[in-house]
């Protein structure tokens, strides 16, 4: 590959991180479908209870769209071939999703899973807290890479680039979720 900051398909990877892509898309998948399903008993007569706080979920949902700047950042460092400059918006990132994490489990705490809404919205979540553990592991793993051994990130730049990406899939499904799960 020629070091012109651009990651491709077609860069050479490992057997292994070709079967790590494609996890991703199975997690994608999954919490789109789960979601959807879900959806449909809410849009069934299912009221959002008084108990969910739409403040942290306007909270969660603006911290998500604010982290697209370390991704753009971190997208326009990688583009300039300066890959040891991404490790703070890698951090950024992680700090996120610790704290979304969070906030998921403390909505979990206001509902009651007994009622219809409080065992979807908890099920529903729970795929979302799967997310943010990959993305948590996908971050560090990055972030490792690039103090760690420099060259090879240099090489496989594509690593960054898809966890990157992985991040913008996700704060896309937690937009949808906020919509379908606090507003509709």
């Amino acid at each position: 590959m020629t070091d012109n900051g651009y990651a491709t398909l077609m860069d050479p990877a490992s057997e292994r991180a070709k079967r790590g892509a494609f996890f991703f898309l199975l997690l994608f998948a999954a919490i789109i479908f789960a979601m959807w399903d879900l959806a449909r008993f809410l849009w069934g007569g299912t009221a959002v209870p008084a108990t969910l706080s739409m403040g942290v979920g306007v909270a969660l949902t603006v911290l998500m769209l604010v982290s697209l700047v370390p991704v753009m950042t971190a997208r326009k460092k990688l583009d300039q071939g300066d890959d040891a400059g991404i490790v703070s918006s890698l951090a950024t990132l992680m700090v996120v999703s610790l704290v979304m994490a969070g906030g998921i489990v403390y909505n979990w705490t206001t509902l009651t899973i007994g009622s219809g809404y409080g065992g979807i919205y908890d099920i529903t979540s729970l795929w979302f807290l799967v997310h943010f553990v990959a993305a948590i592991l996908a971050l560090l793993a990055s972030i490792m890479k690039i103090t760690r051994t420099p060259e090879r990130a240099k090489r496989e730049r594509w690593v960054s680039y898809n966890v990157l990406t992985f991040w913008g899939g996700v704060v896309v499904l937690w937009v949808a979720f906020f919509i379908v799960f606090y507003i509709a």
